[in-house]
């Protein structure tokens, strides 16, 4: 990212952040920095990260799959934090004479405000209204759903990542076929993990399996997508 435009969106990092308040985290990542792309937050305790925090999901399936040459920003996708909890995040693509050099992400943890609501439902009809006024609830999310997951490094973005993935699946990792690796390292894919800097070895040590059979689980997934288009 070019050092103005950096400066520039360095400046909005701290000028949203106290203008919406702390309940919403700011984060802007420079492409150009790799695994640690996190170059400015605000309100860093809403994720619990910090400066040279990685890219999460599902921005990094965002990436993978180009979605800024079709849209300037995505809206109000589900966020998951470490400790289990339900956010919600934005996510605008900095562009650069066309080309992807940023993100600003704006992620807000709105838990203070579904608590008062449900205190103030529970004083009008503690019954009817509290079971109509239901939220969305962390085990009804499904694998399929772009749900963004934080981590303060590498290695807890694809831990928590691996533990949506394989929520449903109660077998152990070294008892999987091959069909139920393909479905992970696929799922893997979509969500761009394998755009991680030593992803596929980390994969490969959790499935017990070999790095060349990871790669080839890998052509056999884009070898499958490519059949589905």
């Amino acid at each position: 990212m070019r050092v103005e435009l950096r400066e520039q969106y360095v400046n909005l990092v701290h000028f949203l952040g106290l203008v919406l308040g702390p309940s919403y985290e700011i984060a802007l990542h420079d492409l150009s920095m790799g695994d640690e792309s996190v170059i400015a937050i605000a309100n860093g305790q809403v994720t619990k990260r910090g400066l040279h925090a990685p890219l999460t999901s599902p921005v990094l399936g965002f990436l993978s799959r180009e979605r800024h040459k079709q849209v300037d920003y995505e809206v109000n996708y589900t966020a998951l934090s470490m400790e289990q909890k339900a956010l919600r995040s934005s996510t605008f693509y900095i562009k650069d004479a066309g080309e992807l050099v940023g993100l600003l992400c704006i992620t807000f943890d709105d838990s203070k405000y579904k608590d008062i609501s449900r205190m103030i439902m529970s004083l009008c009809h503690p019954d009817e209204l509290l079971q109509e006024n239901h939220f969305e609830r962390i085990e009804n999310l499904y694998v399929g759903e772009e749900v963004e997951v934080f981590g303060r490094d590498i290695n807890e973005v694809f831990e928590a990542t691996m533990k949506i993935i394989l929520k449903d699946n109660s077998s152990p990792l070294d008892k999987l076929k091959k069909k139920e690796k393909l479905e992970i390292v696929a799922a893997l894919k979509e969500r761009g993990i394998f755009l991680l800097k030593g992803a596929v070895t980390e994969v490969a040590e959790k499935l017990h399996s070999s790095e060349a059979t990871i790669y080839r689980y890998l052509n056999e997934v884009e070898e499958m997508e490519k059949a589905e288009r």
